[in-house]
């Protein structure tokens, strides 16, 4: 008797500890589950252009979260979902996209068809001529440019062009490969950009003798952060500089992303003894100076170091002397760095002007000994002006 009050018990027990789970487990009354609205589209633009140009796609029940939204364009999704407001999508055209429907899902919520988008031939410049009679890069306000390429369309009023940020004052859309703008009044030298349906192409870049100041794009390739490579590793050859040392390897060094041109001794690196880094170039008719910015520097004033930047007329190697005493006033300009003895100095190294009578050809860079160990020189940006 005594076990079989024992053992009801026991079921009584368990019949309410299972009550008790079940009434638990039943849904919390104040608990809701969120049903995401469905978002309604009214617009999508523009319907037409190229791939990796922007559309907009509006409406109302987006969300904010660009993760939850899926566009694809001819079934291609793209990978840039450039923002996400409530009533407010914007997407970047994949490389990839073709000519078809464009389908929208936020979340789990599948809109569908939203509209048609038509990929258009990708349009790209091939050349920038001016008519000026100095040549073909130069061009002063009022001249002509003839703008070379595939795929400009044949709407003249989706065509823009600037000259350096600065408006062309005229513009004609000869045909599908040929654009003709007029230079405007005041405009720097540097790049020409055309803008057709949202989508930039940068051409080459034009030289304004009439205005002064800085002219390096113009003359100087890969000149400043980041310095490009075809390289991999820390230390790699700089695109565009000829270097006559490489101690062992070129003279680019990046480190978390950042990258200079650098001329070092120690770490596995020996000597450098008139290390020549340069490029070649022809400036016009006029008077020039160099900037060097320099960063995270530290040279010795011991052991015969040096770093001297300098301009030089010449075509080669060469033309660059060890001698710096046979630099003079009617065959170049440089300066030599004096920031000794500062551990991860930075500062501006700037040349004397130097005046060119005519166009000459030159020789652009530096000369370089380093025999001092844990030295090294990191130049972070060369600059030419034209006063």
């Amino acid at each position: 008797m005594k076990h079989l009050l024992k053992n009801t018990f026991a079921l009584h027990l368990l019949a309410m500890v299972t009550s008790m789970l079940i009434v638990g487990c039943e849904q919390d009354p104040q608990i809701k589950k969120y049903v995401y609205p469905m978002p309604e589209v009214s617009g999508m633009t523009p319907s037409i252009g190229y791939v990796t140009s922007q559309v907009v796609i509006t409406g109302t029940n987006f969300g904010d979260r660009t993760e939850s939204v899926k566009v694809l364009f001819g079934g291609v999704q793209a990978t840039k979902v450039l923002m996400c407001k409530n009533n407010r999508i914007a997407v970047e055209v994949p490389e990839n996209a073709v000519s078809g429907d464009v389908t929208l899902q936020v979340w789990t919520n599948e809109v569908g068809v939203i509209g048609q988008y038509t990929v258009l031939p990708t349009p790209h410049i091939q050349a920038v001529v001016s008519d000026n009679e100095s040549g073909a890069g130069v061009a002063e306000p009022g001249d002509k440019v003839t703008i070379l390429g595939e795929n400009f369309g044949t709407d003249a009023n989706l065509i823009s062009v600037d000259f350096n940020g600065t408006p062309a004052t005229d513009i004609a859309l000869i045909d599908e490969k040929t654009i003709e703008a007029t230079t405007p009044v005041g405009y720097a030298s540097g790049n020409v950009t055309v803008t057709i349906r949202g989508y930039e192409m940068k051409g080459s870049a034009l030289f304004n003798p009439t205005m002064k100041g800085d002219v390096t794009m113009v003359y100087l390739q890969n000149y400043k952060q980041p310095f490009a490579t075809t390289g991999t590793g820390e230390w790699t050859d700089p695109n565009d500089w000829n270097q006559s040392m490489k101690n062992p390897t070129g003279c680019r060094q990046e480190k978390n992303g950042v990258s200079w041109l650098v001329f070092q001794k120690g770490w596995g690196k020996t000597d450098l003894i008139d290390a020549k880094v340069w490029q070649t170039t022809q400036l016009r008719k006029g008077t020039y100076r160099m900037e060097i910015s320099y960063t995270g520097t530290y040279v010795p004033n011991k052991d015969g170091n040096r770093v001297v930047a300098l301009i030089v007329k010449g075509a080669a190697e060469t033309s660059i002397p060890t001698d710096l005493s046979t630099i003079t006033a009617q065959n170049g300009t440089y300066v030599a760095f004096n920031d000794w003895d500062k551990d991860g100095v930075e500062g501006i190294m700037k040349t004397p002007s130097f005046t060119l009578d005519d166009a000459s050809d030159v020789v652009i860079g530096f000369l370089t000994t380093i025999k001092s160990s844990n030295t090294y020189f990191k130049a972070a940006d060369v600059k030419l002006i034209l006063e």
